[in-house]
Protein backbone atom coordinates (compact mmCIF):
# COMPACT_ATOMS: atom_id res chain seq x y z
CA UNK A 1 0.00 0.00 0.00
CA UNK A 2 1.32 3.53 -0.68
CA UNK A 3 2.57 5.79 2.15
CA UNK A 4 -0.15 7.93 3.74
CA UNK A 5 -0.04 10.95 5.96
CA UNK A 6 -2.25 12.86 7.85
CA UNK A 7 -1.26 16.25 8.42
CA UNK A 8 -3.73 19.87 9.15
CA UNK A 9 -5.73 21.27 6.23
CA UNK A 10 -4.21 23.95 4.31
CA UNK A 11 -6.34 27.10 2.57
CA UNK A 12 -5.89 24.70 -0.37
CA UNK A 13 -6.94 21.50 1.25
CA UNK A 14 -10.07 23.36 2.30
CA UNK A 15 -10.81 23.87 -1.42
CA UNK A 16 -10.39 19.73 -2.09
CA UNK A 17 -12.06 18.85 0.93
CA UNK A 18 -14.90 20.83 0.08
CA UNK A 19 -15.18 19.16 -3.50
CA UNK A 20 -15.19 15.74 -1.05
CA UNK A 21 -17.89 17.01 0.69
CA UNK A 22 -20.05 17.72 -2.34
CA UNK A 23 -19.40 15.05 -4.15
CA UNK A 24 -20.30 12.73 -1.41
CA UNK A 25 -22.94 14.77 -0.28
CA UNK A 26 -25.02 14.90 -3.07
CA UNK A 27 -24.77 11.64 -4.21
CA UNK A 28 -25.73 10.28 -0.46
CA UNK A 29 -28.51 8.63 -1.73
CA UNK A 30 -29.40 7.82 2.66
CA UNK A 31 -30.16 11.76 2.73
CA UNK A 32 -33.50 13.26 2.15
CA UNK A 33 -33.11 15.22 -1.15
CA UNK A 34 -32.94 18.51 0.28
CA UNK A 35 -30.00 17.32 2.25
CA UNK A 36 -28.48 16.68 -0.69
CA UNK A 37 -28.08 20.30 -2.06
CA UNK A 38 -26.33 21.67 1.26
CA UNK A 39 -23.31 20.56 -0.11
CA UNK A 40 -20.98 23.99 1.32
CA UNK A 41 -18.21 22.29 3.39
CA UNK A 42 -17.11 25.48 4.78
CA UNK A 43 -20.61 26.79 6.10
CA UNK A 44 -21.11 22.81 7.73
CA UNK A 45 -17.33 22.85 9.30
CA UNK A 46 -17.34 26.38 10.88
CA UNK A 47 -14.66 26.33 14.25
CA UNK A 48 -13.68 23.02 12.97
CA UNK A 49 -9.98 21.47 12.79
CA UNK A 50 -9.60 19.67 9.85
CA UNK A 51 -7.18 17.20 8.90
CA UNK A 52 -6.11 15.69 5.65
CA UNK A 53 -5.07 12.21 4.66
CA UNK A 54 -2.52 12.55 1.39
CA UNK A 55 -0.77 10.30 -0.24
CA UNK A 56 3.31 10.47 -1.18
CA UNK A 57 2.23 12.88 -3.75
CA UNK A 58 0.34 15.03 -1.49
CA UNK A 59 -2.95 14.50 -3.23
CA UNK A 60 -5.74 14.81 -0.77
CA UNK A 61 -7.65 11.17 -0.32
CA UNK A 62 -9.60 12.31 2.25
CA UNK A 63 -10.77 14.34 5.77
CA UNK A 64 -12.05 14.67 8.98
CA UNK A 65 -13.35 17.72 10.58
CA UNK A 66 -13.56 17.75 14.44
CA UNK A 67 -15.48 20.08 16.69
CA UNK A 68 -12.45 20.11 19.44
CA UNK A 69 -14.79 20.95 22.93
CA UNK A 70 -16.97 18.37 22.38
CA UNK A 71 -14.72 15.73 21.24
CA UNK A 72 -17.07 15.31 18.49
CA UNK A 73 -15.93 13.71 15.08
CA UNK A 74 -18.38 15.99 12.63
CA UNK A 75 -17.62 14.77 9.23
CA UNK A 76 -15.38 12.06 7.71
CA UNK A 77 -15.38 11.51 4.06
CA UNK A 78 -13.03 9.46 1.52
CA UNK A 79 -12.94 10.35 -2.47
CA UNK A 80 -14.49 7.98 -4.18
CA UNK A 81 -11.11 7.06 -5.82
CA UNK A 82 -9.79 6.15 -2.53
CA UNK A 83 -12.26 4.38 -0.55
CA UNK A 84 -11.14 0.96 0.72
CA UNK A 85 -7.48 1.62 1.16
CA UNK A 86 -6.97 2.38 5.11
CA UNK A 87 -7.49 6.14 4.48
CA UNK A 88 -10.71 6.54 6.89
CA UNK A 89 -9.53 4.18 9.81
CA UNK A 90 -5.91 6.44 9.77
CA UNK A 91 -8.01 9.83 9.34
CA UNK A 92 -9.68 8.44 12.87
CA UNK A 93 -6.45 7.16 14.27
CA UNK A 94 -5.01 10.41 13.95
CA UNK A 95 -7.49 11.68 16.70
CA UNK A 96 -5.16 9.68 19.36
CA UNK A 97 -2.65 11.51 20.66
CA UNK A 98 -4.42 15.38 20.55
CA UNK A 99 -8.25 14.77 20.71
CA UNK A 100 -8.99 13.69 24.84
CA UNK A 101 -11.39 10.45 24.81
CA UNK A 102 -14.00 9.62 24.63
CA UNK A 103 -14.71 10.59 20.67
CA UNK A 104 -18.53 10.74 19.39
CA UNK A 105 -20.01 11.21 16.48
CA UNK A 106 -23.51 11.07 14.35
CA UNK A 107 -24.27 8.84 11.77
CA UNK A 108 -27.40 8.50 9.52
CA UNK A 109 -28.73 5.32 10.39
CA UNK A 110 -29.81 4.80 6.77
CA UNK A 111 -25.73 5.38 6.18
CA UNK A 112 -25.30 1.16 6.49
CA UNK A 113 -21.97 1.13 5.24
CA UNK A 114 -20.30 4.13 7.40
CA UNK A 115 -22.12 2.56 10.25
CA UNK A 116 -20.23 -0.78 9.67
CA UNK A 117 -17.40 1.15 9.17
CA UNK A 118 -17.64 2.79 12.89
CA UNK A 119 -18.56 -0.28 14.61
CA UNK A 120 -15.42 -2.61 12.99
CA UNK A 121 -13.49 0.26 15.00
CA UNK A 122 -14.48 -0.01 17.97
CA UNK A 123 -17.19 2.48 18.18
CA UNK A 124 -20.27 1.71 20.31
CA UNK A 125 -23.93 2.87 20.13
CA UNK A 126 -25.21 5.12 22.97
CA UNK A 127 -27.99 6.90 21.39
CA UNK A 128 -30.49 7.84 18.70
CA UNK A 129 -32.16 11.04 17.20
CA UNK A 130 -33.85 12.53 14.28
CA UNK A 131 -33.15 15.62 12.86
CA UNK A 132 -34.01 17.32 8.97
CA UNK A 133 -31.17 14.37 7.62
CA UNK A 134 -33.50 11.76 9.05
CA UNK A 135 -32.44 9.13 11.82
CA UNK A 136 -29.16 8.71 13.14
CA UNK A 137 -27.06 7.09 15.73
CA UNK A 138 -24.83 8.81 17.93
CA UNK A 139 -21.48 6.31 18.53
CA UNK A 140 -18.53 6.80 21.15
CA UNK A 141 -15.22 5.78 20.75
CA UNK A 142 -13.70 5.12 24.58
CA UNK A 143 -10.59 2.98 23.93
CA UNK A 144 -8.02 2.91 21.40
CA UNK A 145 -8.72 0.09 18.65
CA UNK A 146 -7.05 -2.97 19.12
CA UNK A 147 -4.78 -4.01 16.52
Amino acid sequence: MQMKSIRRATPADQIVAGRIYRDVVSSAHWLPAASRSQTDFAAASVGEEVFVCCDAENVSQGFVAVWRPDAFSHHLYVDSRFRNQGVGTLLLDSLEGWLPRPWTLKCANANRAAIAFYLARGWRWIDTGENEHGQYSVLESVAPRSA
